[in-house]
């Protein structure tokens, strides 16, 4: 296995040396006009695959185009960090909003930071109508935060006045949002869906537990609780015992349930679709994707993922045919699981008005879904994509996460770019593993105190 950026605490950090004389050296001929192809016959060869991660970062970012409308990034996450370098590959300048200096997302070379006292509700719509003050014109906004979504969906009339943003009819978003609302609709649509129920009361829990096949996958209804906090995510239940008083407690605070029953097949049987659909139900962009191991394992966030080509004549389609349906607008995702039983993929749940957290996956593969959706606002035509996946390419979001989850099964050779630590980009790298490694070593220290 080849690892496109090591990570800064790798003892083979310090092979990279000669690589780095021998980007200065090409930079310097960029500059000077002197032939690069020799430069690049001549580059060392210990540094193939890290030298692939910086001319991928870079090479959008390397031509004579440069666009004078900004872009803006709700989020300093690792989210908008591939946003952010998608972006700044097509030498797009981008302003990331945040409430916090120290996401790693408001760190990279790529974006300019902007303090916001809040990223919810009308403090945030004030915040982006001040910073639209400040640059002037229309920018391209770029969402990448769940809990905006919902303001920016009900001032969509204001935010469209100030920037370029697309997003569906208000309630197609409050169902999209809702996995209560959205199973309901999938359901009575005839979509491909796990069998399941969504639990209102406590009387419903007996009644249709009862009539389910266990183990069951319990969820809060709404996505906004468990994003700040307040309830627990999914859990997985084997047992009536179980499932009872998980969905007791998720009733309490969230106020619905959706019970479903688990869907037979492996953790890395996770597929995903990310899109940008524009103007006139134009699909602007769209890439298929695999992912080899979530956190916590089967349920949880990506943690490593890969192309899936082999499947985007059956996903993509039927991610098509949805959008359809609802007349969707905007970027997004939808996920699916491979059903071994009954030998069919089923829908696990939509991504509505925002980015994907794996969403550079695409951008690593070729498939630079921001800056086409960017381009498509200003109603420039599409650039030739730049494929450069073979299949090896694999996308994982931290280092933690070998210690997270699961051992992923990688393809032969891959490439792994983590999410966080670039060459070319390498602040929200040290931000996010040094401050990480501050704060976890507190809350171990705060477990011995006693209290």
């Amino acid at each position: 296995m080849r690892h496109a950026d090591r990570t800064p605490t790798s003892p083979e950090t310090t092979a990279s040396r000669a690589l780095e004389i021998w980007m200065k050296q090409v930079s310097r001929a960029r500059r000077t006009g002197l032939d690069l192809t020799a430069g690049f016959r001549h580059a060392p060869q210990h540094s193939e695959i890290r030298d692939k991660t910086w001319t991928h970062q870079r090479r959008g970012g390397l031509g004579s185009v440069y666009y004078e409308v900004p872009a803006v990034v709700i989020l300093g996450g690792l989210n908008s960090l591939g946003v952010s370098r998608s972006l700044g590959a097509g030498n797009v300048t981008s302003y990331t909003i945040d409430t916090r200096w120290l996401n790693p997302g408001m760190w990279s070379r790529y974006t300019n930071p902007v303090r916001s006292n809040s990223l919810e509700g009308e403090p945030l719509v004030q915040t982006l109508a001040q910073l639209q003050a400040k640059l002037g014109g229309r920018p391209v906004l770029f969402n990448t935060h769940e809990l905006a979504v919902l303001a920016l969906s009900e001032h969509r009339d204001c935010v469209n006045v100030q920037f370029r943003f697309r997003l569906p009819r208000h309630e197609i978003v409050l169902v999209l949002q809702d996995k209560a609302r959205f199973h309901e609709f999938a359901t009575s649509a005839g979509l491909p869906v796990p069998p399941g129920a969504v639990l209102r009361s406590q009387a419903d829990i007996a009644k249709k537990l009862s009539a389910s096949s266990f183990p069951l996958v319990i969820k809060p209804a709404d996505k906004a609780s468990v994003h700040r906090g307040t309830v627990r995510g999914i859990a997985v239940c084997r047992s009536a015992r179980e499932a009872v008083i998980a969905c007791e407690r998720v009733l309490e605070i969230a106020g619905e349930v959706l019970v479903q029953e688990w869907v037979d097949g492996r953790n890395d049987e996770i597929y995903f679709c990310l899109f940008y659909r524009g103007r006139n139900g134009q699909i602007v962009s769209m890439f298929t994707g695999r992912k080899l191991a979530s956190s916590p394992p089967g349920i949880g966030l990506t943690a490593f993922c890969a192309e899936a080509a082999e499947t985007r004549q059956i996903l993509e389609p039927m991610t098509e045919a949805f959008l359809e349906t609802v007349d969707y607008a905007g970027m997004g995702s939808m996920e699916y699981k491979w059903d071994r039983t009954n030998r069919r993929f089923v829908i696990i749940e939509p991504t509505v008005g925002r980015t994907d957290w794996q969403e550079e996956i695409a951008t690593l593969c070729g498939v630079n879904i921001p800056l086409e959706a960017y381009r498509h606002e200003l109603e420039l035509p599409p650039e030739p994509r730049l494929r450069s996946s073979t299949g090896r390419i694999v996308w994982r979001a931290s280092i933690w996460e070998r210690l997270k989850t699961e051992r992923p099964t990688l393809p032969r050779n891959a490439v792994i770019y983590d999410g966080y630590w670039r060459l070319d980009d390498p602040m929200p790298g040290l931000i996010q593993y040094s401050w990480g490694a501050v704060t976890t070593a507190f809350r171990q220290l705060q477990k011995h105190i006693p209290h």
